[in-house]
């Protein structure tokens, strides 16, 4: 493994930090929470290779460098675009060649722009079904033949046909591997 500062291979399970080196890293928990994020959110990182290992202190903790940290905050400013974190490896990695990223990104944003507007249309036709589904709710309690409730039963035929969710949960699969944290 490359050292983050040097650029020197190093073992990173063995590698001794300096004094000098030391007063500029610093350690997980406190990268951790001046990004508002978990340990396991750098830890996920580094095994999904998108930072590369830290070096280690004699006592095995690991340092991240000032460069480590902005590279973890520009994950999490990608990821709050709602870029996938496949594509952020893309980005690092044309970045990390000496390559600029920036059609690739402008390109992604565009897809992700054409998602939240497939997005935001769904929402409202989901918008629309419910507003006619809360009219509705009391002539539904009065028909009197429901198992449970006449108005979430009534919402199969009201909302255009049984769907397994609704629109705000359809796009779990928008969350993209993202570790919690």
């Amino acid at each position: 493994m490359k050292h983050a500062l040097t650029g020197k291979e190093v073992n990173s399970t063995t590698a001794s930090i300096s004094s000098p080196l030391r007063s500029r890293t610093r350690l997980a928990g406190d990268v951790a929470k001046q990004l508002g994020i978990g340990v396991q959110t750098l830890h996920f990182y580094e095994r999904e290779a998108l930072i590369p290992p830290p070096v280690r202190s004699e006592s095995g903790y690991r340092l991240y460098t000032s460069a480590l940290v902005e590279r973890v905050a520009f994950i999490r400013k990608a990821q709050a675009l709602g870029l996938p974190l496949e594509e952020i490896r893309h980005i690092l990695a044309l970045a990390d060649e000496g390559s600029s990223p920036c059609g690739r990104v402008e390109r992604a944003l565009t897809n992700q722009l054409a998602e939240v507007d497939h997005r935001i249309a769904e929402l409202r036709n989901f918008r629309a079904d419910l507003a006619g589904l809360v009219t509705r709710a009391r002539e539904l309690c009065g028909e009197g033949s429901a198992n449970v409730c006449a108005i979430v039963e009534g919402a199969v035929a009201s909302l255009g046909g049984f769907r397994a969710q609704a629109p705000l949960a359809l796009s779990k699969r928008e969350t993209r591997s993202r570790p919690h944290g």
